[in-house]
């Protein structure tokens, strides 16, 4: 099996965002960067403010470190979200939403998916946990390094707070191995609609 494609965090460019509310680094976009289905990204927010619109895009959101934050969407209730969270939260990234810092910095994860182009399933990576994945792009976020295995006997070394992803893994990502060690991590796969 091909050897995944690995952007890590520290590696990506900082964009400042159009409010000045913080910065995004983006790790992934599938197929391609101007026309995608799917975004991965890394968000620095370092004070409170609206998010940006995007139409016609579902959003999920984790916080990877800091104090947490409190997103108020239009139509849905309040939500705390907090670095214990293993859960990613879902919200549609063309209603309003307000983030509320509750210190001086978080870091977070954000998944933005084009919901008329694709579907996306996801979960919380478990120690040991064997994935196997049928989807046409797949992607592994960790929060610490991380070995992967897979069932033809490639081992991959995946650093801490990076996005190892696979493009067109029906070729052969089947039963691959994480090995956390009690790190946070999520798995991602997207399928065209």
């Amino acid at each position: 099996m091909d050897a995944p494609i690995v952007a890590r965090v520290a590696d990506a460019e900082a964009v400042p965002w159009r409010n000045g509310g913080g910065t995004t680094r983006v790790l992934a976009t599938w197929p391609d960067a101007t026309d995608w289905i799917v975004r991965v990204s890394v968000a620095e927010i370092l004070a409170s403010g609206p998010f940006s619109a995007f139409p016609g895009v579902e959003r999920w959101f984790a916080v990877l470190s800091g104090e947490g934050v409190r997103l108020d969407t239009e139509g849905a209730a309040p939500r705390e979200i907090g670095a214990q969270d293993a859960t990613l939260y879902r919200f549609a990234g063309d209603r309003p939403t307000w983030c509320t810092a509750r210190g001086a910095r978080t870091e977070d994860l954000n998944v933005m998916l084009r919901r008329d182009r694709g579907r996306l399933n996801h979960g919380p990576l478990a120690v040991g946990a064997g994935l196997a994945s049928d989807a046409e792009w797949a992607g592994l976020f960790v929060l610490a390094t991380t070995e992967v295995a897979s069932a033809d006997g490639g081992r991959w070394q995946v650093p801490g707070m990076a996005l190892a992803s696979w493009a067109n893994p029906r070729r052969g990502l089947r039963r691959l191995r994480a090995d956390a060690g009690g790190a946070r991590g999520w798995w991602l796969e997207v399928d065209r609609a």
